[in-house]
């Protein structure tokens, strides 16, 4: 049967909608009570021509990065629907063109490391980004997620060799090369995210469970040898962060500990009901590094307390069981795959992000979803949002054996 070509807004997929309808509207929130102490940071001199002409119309009425996050997400709804029109399937036929296409992005960033090339900021010793004219800047990784889950969806749809050995090779390299890509920037956070989604999504497929628990096991006697050799000084600190946050050395939470002492201190004092939107002393004196991005969620937890973080996870929670039925009911592999690709996308992001937050993860320099300032992100989630809901609207019949149904089961 095919597929409709318009958006059917009667199934819409209310019950993905509106959590992240909430999730977002708490991120502005958030920044906007944060962009207090940015704004004033900001100068002429450190922002583009374009971009000061804009920023002078919203300053004094949200302050310019409240702005720029609320004109990101008016563009991210933009690229949901834009991402409906289509069905997935037709926007599966697009899905190696796609992926390559991120490809050579991260291959430009790369190559930027030797050859100085116009439009690629450095920030803080990383090169992640594109600069698109003086508003917009582009993160090519953040878009690998969606694209990756889509060409992974795409190979895996109607094949059964992934259950040999020799047949796991060709889904492990499209996810390595990025991988390698990525780590010359480097971005250790995406890097943490690429992984279980192969994984989750190989073993949805069918992929026999012993070759995948042997892989997962071969990568962890690997660790070491990564960590001492594959990794920045800086990144090795992250880690340590994590093994020695219960140590009596101030002076050491002063410097490597300092973040993360910070955000376990924020989300303490917001105790149950939280401080109050806009108060207390984190958000008015600054005193968390990346507080508007990636450790939005220790404010969240000083603003509104236990209370308003346990409203984030519930939102998450059903992100995940509405995705989850979507999965169940869709006899289309391609849409399956495509539906839990997705959720593996925006739910290892969450747990990362927060586990951070509260010292059970590294500092990775995750941003949490839908909420995180930052519109590469953004941009990145609200295309998988819409890849899911449009995998939701459209049901096609499937007269065969159920997929991923195996004679050697």
């Amino acid at each position: 049967m095919s597929a409709p070509r318009v958006v059917n807004l009667t199934h819409l997929g209310w019950g993905l909608a509106i959590p992240v309808l909430f999730l977002s509207t708490v991120g502005l929130a958030t920044i906007r009570a944060t962009d207090r102490g940015i704004a004033e940071q900001t100068t002429s001199a450190s922002v583009p021509q374009i971009e000061r002409n804009w920023l002078s119309r919203t300053y004094h009425a949200i302050g310019p990065l409240t702005a720029r996050q609320a004109l990101y997400f008016i563009t991210g709804i933009g690229l949901l629907f834009l991402s409906l029109w289509p069905s997935y399937q037709r926007i599966g036929r697009f899905a190696y063109l796609l992926y390559g296409i991120v490809i050579v992005l991260l291959l430009l960033l790369v190559l930027d490391r030797y050859i100085d090339l116009p439009g690629v900021p450095v920030r803080r010793y990383t090169r992640r980004w594109i600069q698109l004219g003086g508003v917009f800047t582009l993160q090519p990784s953040e878009f690998m997620k969606p694209v990756l889950v889509l060409a992974l969806a795409r190979y895996l749809r109607f094949r059964s060799s992934y259950r040999r050995w020799r047949g796991l090779i060709p889904p492990f390299l499209f996810t390595l090369l990025p991988m390698v890509l990525i780590l010359f920037q480097p971005d250790l956070g995406t890097l943490l995210m690429l992984l279980p989604v192969l994984f989750i999504m190989l073993f949805v497929a069918g992929a026999r469970l012993r070759h995948l628990l042997t892989i997962v096991l071969f990568g962890c006697a690997t660790l070491p040898a990564f960590y001492f050799y594959g990794m920045a000084d800086y990144q090795k600190k992250r880690i340590q962060v994590l093994f020695k946050q219960s140590v009596a050395d101030e002076r050491w939470h002063m410097n490597e500990g300092y973040q993360l002492r910070q955000s376990k201190i924020a989300l303490g004092t917001g105790g149950l009901t939280g401080q109050g939107y806009g108060q207390g002393v984190f958000v008015r004196y600054d005193l968390l590094p990346d507080e508007h991005n990636d450790f939005i969620f220790a404010i969240i937890g000083n603003q509104w307390g236990l209370i308003g973080g346990t409203l984030v996870i519930l939102a998450y929670g059903i992100i995940v069981l509405c995705g989850l039925e979507v999965v169940t009911v869709t006899n289309d592999p391609f849409g399956r795959l495509l539906a839990i690709g997705v959720i593996v996308m925006i739910v290892v992001q969450a747990l990362i992000n927060i586990g951070m937050t509260i010292g059970l993860a590294p500092i990775t320099g995750m941003t949490l979803p839908f909420v995180s300032a930052g519109g590469s992100s953004l941009w990145a989630n609200f295309l998988g949002l819409g890849l899911l809901v449009n995998v939701a609207q459209r049901r096609p019949m499937l007269i065969a054996n159920p997929p991923f149904e195996h004679r050697d089961d």
